[in-house]
């Protein structure tokens, strides 16, 4: 005999003894049969059972026994693990005896873990408290979850009392769900640890619903053979999946009706479901033909169904409708009047997202957003008076999640909301909130609408779109769900709007969705080739029920959830201009006339990037217009989200330029950081889809196609890690590129990481750049000398508009009463960001060295610096000389009402601040850094940043008093302006148009 068998036969003793030890500990410690006295069901006469099948008799109690010892066996370490968890939560019993009904209605008794405190009533269901979470440990709570507390019914099934696969076994004081079951016979078998009730609902299902599950589980058992088997092995697959998902867990109750709060939430929904005002039961009488044009306010920027919206009505109803938008995010729209529109098309809310990973705040919003603001909204549109229509944007989520695949769920004209996580009810309060508001001069509409997809549609349809464009193979799998056409929602809603009609609605596609199908006509719009294949009901169903992402992606893509036909078909009011093969046509496909317009348009097109926004804000606007005088179409990528000094209202209206200048404007996520290689990463992707023309535009206009066949003739690039970025794609594109250097980051006393992190980089860069542009002498002494750019050219910055800021325009000692300035006193004027480059310290240390209670100190601009700077004025004792303006729109005002310009920043490119104050005519100092010197050649003007005497100095040689300052400076001002000649815009405009002629060979 060999080791091997040696060791098998060990084993195989070891286990058989055990079995036997364990058989006798069973028979010792089985139920008295006194257990049986005064049981009222055993009076009750039996049903005839008819002939028992081998499966039933002999198949199943085997695979009890065996499966049953092994899981004691295998398991002895967890039951250990947890019986030391039952003790120490609460000292007592670790097991909990209760009595239930077995086979034949005789009474055992089932085993548990205690998942309950001591002071619990004994014998009492959990159905029955009043308040069961009370008494339930903290323990407790996690194994009823897990549904861990039944595992020592796996002694129960060793012992013959219970079976793996059965009916739950009833309490012994069930009455009613013994009564119920007797009916299908279904007292007569061996009761479960799981079974086919569990998996179709488990405490969710009424009692008389779970006895009609338990029948048909026992006359497929009844049935004995294969089928009885495979009963046994779904019902026990399922039930992991369900213990995984902890499906159908009620405390309190069982069957939802047994639940207090489910009652009352249902017969709260129920009064407010709006079954009264589904607008099917409405006819509808519609005039396309009206003189009077609806005036109508979409509350909400950026939705997808706003702005398709809005492009849908402009192009189908030009003559109908005239529409206006406002930001709900920014406060002012309290104050903005409503009374003059027809219609109210309410669009601000949060989505629908991955609900398990959301914070206890990001739940709170989605209430303050979701449901307050809309109420707020809809009752601000009622107050403003006059006859007014409210549309409201509800979902289909508010009748709770869709049925799992294989399971049918259809909303009729009875269904009751119910949502199942708080997305949906924070939809649900608000629907039923607005619809409370109407009256006969208001009338509010509510959208319960459907998925819904589109060109540029968000969601699951564009996750769709790439597995049929990118794959082989597809499951033929069936499955129904209600969507909705982003073009037949825009019809429905300018026929709703011309109406003026309020109610309830369900607008959706005239034919159901299949998953499937949806996939085969999205690749055959895109040629592309896909097969459909037939897998197995069963292998679908098995992965359906797996615990995590494969058994949720399965029912996300083939569960089922419509809308009964008829909520959806209204009298007089035909919206369905697209089937559904039409739709995804129009969805996948280009139109053409789109393309040649768009040609047209862009015969040259070129691509500004930059980090973040407002270098594009600051620096590039006068590019742009230049671009489209000379012929180009100009698209824009950047930052738009995080990064930049420009406030979300400042960005919304740059937006609303360029897209007034029909500018196609693209979200790069540039991270700042050289040396964060991930967001570095993403970005290049991002961009490298634009120039491909992959990429959608955030302004969603698509004014300029671009892609491999048509490229854009040069890019535009700015700061280091947009110019760093932009050159590469540049390159891997074959695209000629300008680039910007704002001040190159190599100058004198440049921090060290500059030199060797930044500048290396730049420098291998500049052998792909076609020209780089320099702003200041400096800069360009060093890129001609250090870098390899084919063209390196000297441009004074975007230049300024002496026009704007000369003298004369305004009445200066107004302005300074505005100010609070009186006319003896010296109005010293700084503009700038309050952070440490631009260095606002060293001119309040020298004021209060000064000590001259007259000058007073104004900053224009805002910054992290700002708590900082007051504070140090304050240590100082010249609060009262120091104010901070904040951001300020009116410079050029505040330089001529100034008296002195002071500009001590550390480090510069070419100070934009600097020149509209020369520009002006006033007197400046400044620091003595490159960009500055660029601009001020009188030394007297110069002063070391770095120091305080040295801004005192300077200072002093200007200030006698208030009324000669300008005279005794007057050739200096002079000076100023002479040499700001070189550097006004339209000078800049003239060498900016030569570059962008070579660059983009168009004849002059």
């Amino acid at each position: 005999m060999n080791r091997n068998s040696k060791h098998f036969l060990l084993a195989g003793g070891t286990a058989t003894f055990i079995f036997i030890i364990l058989k006798m500990i069973a028979n010792y410690c089985s139920e008295n049969s006194s257990i049986d006295d005064n049981n009222p069901y055993l009076s009750t006469e039996n049903p005839k059972n008819g002939r028992l099948t081998k499966y039933e008799l002999v198949i199943k109690p085997i695979l009890d026994q065996l499966l049953s010892f092994s899981g004691l066996v295998i398991l002895s370490p967890l039951y250990g693990l947890i019986s030391l968890a039952v003790y120490f939560d609460d000292p007592g019993p670790i097991f909990f005896a209760q009595k239930r009904i077995g086979k034949d209605k005789h009474f055992f008794m089932l085993h548990k873990y205690r998942s309950m405190k001591i002071s619990t009533p004994h014998d009492i269901p959990t159905h029955m408290l009043s308040n069961p979470e009370k008494y339930i440990t903290r323990v407790g709570n996690i194994l009823r979850k897990t549904s861990l507390d039944e595992l020592p019914q796996i002694w129960d099934i060793f012992r013959g009392k219970m079976s793996i696969i059965g009916p739950r076994p009833a309490l012994w004081n069930q009455c009613d769900l013994v009564e119920c079951r007797e009916k299908y016979d279904a007292n007569s078998i061996t009761p479960g640890l799981t079974g086919l009730a569990q998996i179709k609902g488990r405490d969710k299902l009424e009692i008389s619903d779970k006895a009609i599950v338990d029948g048909k589980y026992t006359t497929v058992l009844r049935q004995g053979g294969l089928n009885a088997f495979w009963q046994d092995m779904t019902c026990f697959i399922e039930s992991i999946g369900s213990v995984f998902r902890q499906d159908g867990i009620v405390e309190g109750g069982t069957g939802l009706l047994h639940n207090l709060n489910t009652i009352r939430e249902k017969s709260d929904n129920f009064n407010n479901a709006g079954f009264e005002d589904y607008a099917y039961l409405k006819a509808f009488n519609i005039n396309k033909n009206s003189t009077n044009k609806k005036k109508v306010l979409i509350t909400g920027v950026g939705s997808y169904i706003g702005e398709s919206f809005v492009k849908y009505a402009l192009d189908h109803y030009p003559d109908n409708f005239v529409i206006d938008t406002i930001d709900l995010f920014d406060k002012t729209w309290k104050k903005y009047d409503f009374s003059s529109y027809d219609a109210i098309f309410h669009v601000a809310g949060i989505a629908h997202s991955d609900i398990g990973k959301i914070s206890k705040e990001k739940k709170e919003k989605y209430y303050t957003v979701n449901t307050k603001l809309a109420i707020d909204t809809a009752q601000k549109a009622k107050d403003a008076g006059g006859s007014k229509q409210f549309i409201f944007i509800s979902s289909m989520i508010i009748y709770g999640n869709s049925a799992p695949y294989g399971k049918k769920k259809e909303i009729n004209e009875k269904t009751i909301p119910l949502p199942d996580n708080f997305y949906g009810d924070s939809k649900w309060q608000a629907d039923k909130e607005i619809r409370k508001l109407a009256d006969e001069n208001f009338h509010t509409a509510v959208l319960r609408l459907p998925m819904i997809y589109g060109k540029e549609s968000k969601g699951n349809y564009p996750i769709l779109a790439k597995i049929a464009k990118r794959s082989l193979l597809f499951p033929n799998i069936e499955n129904q769900r209600s969507m909705l056409y982003i073009n037949n929602l825009c019809e429905f809603l300018c026929l709703l709007m011309l109406s003026g009609e309020g109610g309830v609605y369900f607008p959706q596609n005239k034919e159901y969705t299949m998953t499937t199908n949806m996939v085969r006509q999205i690749a055959k719009a895109s040629n592309k080739h896909i097969h459909i294949i037939k897998i197995p009901t069963s292998i679908i169903k098995f992965t359906s029920i797996l615990p995590g992402k494969i058994g949720e992606l399965v029912n996300k893509a083939f569960g089922n959830f419509v809308y009964e036909q008829k909520l959806s078909q209204y009298q007089g009011l035909d919206y369905r201009v697209a089937d559904f093969e039409e739709s995804i046509k129009e969805t996948e496909g280009t139109d053409i006339l789109s393309i040649m317009d768009n040609t047209i348009k862009t015969t040259k097109c070129v691509l500004i990037i930059a980090s973040v926004a407002s270098m594009i804000d600051q620096f590039n606007i006068p590019n742009i217009k230049l671009l489209i005088n000379l012929g180009f179409g100009v698209d824009v990528a950047t930052n738009f989200i995080s990064g930049s000094t420009c406030t979300k209202q400042k960005i919304q209206k740059l937006l609303k330029l360029l897209d007034d200048m029909k500018v196609d404007c693209y979200q790069i996520d540039f991270n700042r950081n050289f040396i964060d290689l991930t967001s570095n990463v993403k970005a290049f992707r991002q961009l490298d889809r634009v120039v491909k023309g992959d990429a959608n535009p955030i302004n969603k206009r698509h004014y300029h196609n671009i892609s491999y066949t048509h490229q854009y003739a040069f890019i535009h690039s700015h700061s280091p890690i947009g110019g760093a970025i932009g050159r590469i794609v540049a390159k891997k594109h074959g695209i000629k590129t300008i680039y910007t250097a704002h001040g190159f980051h190599f100058y004198d006393g440049a921090p060290i990481k500059n030199w060797l992190l930044t500048y290396p980089v730049e420098r291998e860069l500049s052998w792909i750049t076609d020209v780089l542009i320099t702003i200041n002498k400096e800069d360009y002494k060093r890129a001609k000398k250090q870098f390899h750019a084919k063209r390196t050219v000297y441009i004074p910055g975007v230049g300024v508009d002496t026009k704007k800021f000369d003298s004369g325009l305004i009445d200066p000692e107004k302005k300074r009463k505005e100010l609070g300035i009186k006319s003896d006193e010296i109005l010293l004027l700084s503009v700038g960001e309050l952070i440490p480059r631009k260095n606002h310290a060293v001119v309040v240390k020298a004021l209060a060295k000064i000590s001259n209670p007259k000058i007073k100190y104004i900053i224009a601009g805002k910054g992290p610096l700002e708590s900082a700077l007051k504070s140090l004025t304050h240590k100082l004792k010249i609060d009262e000389q120091v104010e901070f303006l904040g951001f300020r729109t009116d410079v050029s005002e505040l330089c001529q009402a100034a008296d002195i310009f002071i500009f001590p920043s550390h480090q510069e490119g070419l100070p934009v601040a600097l020149m509209e104050a020369i520009a002006c005519g006033i007197p400046a100092i400044c620091s003595n850094i490159r960009g500055n010197t660029d601009l001020i050649t009188d030394k007297c003007c110069l002063f070391d940043e770095n120091s305080v005497d040295d801004v005192i100095q300077c200072l002093n040689r200007l200030i006698t008093d208030r009324s000669n300052i300008k005279l005794s400076n007057k050739r200096r001002v002079e000076l100023n302006k002479t040499i700001l000649s070189k550097y006004n815009l339209s000078a800049v405009e003239k060498r900016m148009e030569t570059e962008f002629q070579k660059l983009g060979s168009i004849s002059p």
